[in-house]
């Protein structure tokens, strides 16, 4: 028996975003109410708000992984800066500032407990074992985070001083060794836990590039905006519209 679609709406009542969802359907996100930006986690059907350090204005909560725990980050007003912080699933009730580089904010928790986010002009990450590294590579004058899943980070790095002088690379996160990706690809936007790079419209397999097609008349501009582990695609099509599309064996 086939099941409908089911739409949830959920009512904040501020300006809301929705940030991350674990397979479990809990999702979490921030809203705009009294002035300050709040985190929230929704589950079971209702809204939970986050606790926030005292030190921080506003606060964002960014990942979750299948565990339950969310990572974020919170705004110091007074000296400009973020702090990268933890609400842990086994400890709730409770939030952490995650021992990081200065300047730090994180944006996605693995279901290891591997914590990825950035620090002033560069990516990091956070072991499981508390080990934190910088995520950059030599020559690299900045580098940010796209994505990550299982031991691998794609991003960008910064190479010279002009906008343009950047490189797309894949990062081992066991090593913190960073490779190029294929040249073809525009972007980063998506990994597996395979390794398997998604750029905007095609997807790496090492050498290899398998390009976002479609057999319906008319299509154009396919774009691809997550990948599986079992190599589907999902993503838009744009033709007289704009139409959501998925790919299997990529």
């Amino acid at each position: 028996m086939r099941t409908e679609p089911r739409l949830t709406v959920v009512t904040i009542g501020g300006a809301q975003q929705v940030e991350d969802i674990n397979r479990y359907g809990v999702a979490v996100g921030s809203a705009f109410v009294d002035n300050v930006n709040r985190p929230w986690r929704y589950r079971n059907g209702r809204v939970e708000w986050l606790p926030v350090p005292p030190v921080v204005s506003n606060t964002w909560a960014t990942g979750i992984n299948a565990r339950g725990d969310i990572v974020g980050r919170g705004a110091v007003e007074q000296t400009e800066t973020s702090l990268p912080l933890l609400w842990p699933a086994d400890r709730p009730g409770t939030v952490e500032v995650i021992d990081a580089p200065s300047d730090a904010s994180a944006t996605e928790i693995l279901d290891d407990g591997t914590i990825i986010g950035t620090a002033g002009n560069s990516g990091w990450v956070r072991h499981p074992d508390a080990r934190t590294d910088l995520l950059t590579a030599p020559g690299a004058r900045w580098s940010g985070i796209s994505a990550a899943r299982g031991n691998w980070a794609v991003g960008v790095i910064g190479t010279g001083s002009e906008d343009e002088d950047r490189a797309l690379v894949r990062w081992d996160l066991r090593t913190g060794v960073a490779a190029a990706v294929n040249p073809a690809l525009v972007s980063t936007l998506d990994v597996n836990s395979r390794g398997t790079v998604l750029g905007d419209r095609a997807v790496e397999h090492g050498n290899r590039l398998v390009a976002l097609g479609g057999a319906i008349p008319g299509v154009r501009d396919p774009f691809g905006w997550g990948i599986a582990d079992n190599g589907l695609v999902v993503g838009s099509i744009n033709g007289s519209r704009l139409r959501p599309a998925r790919w299997i064996n990529c």
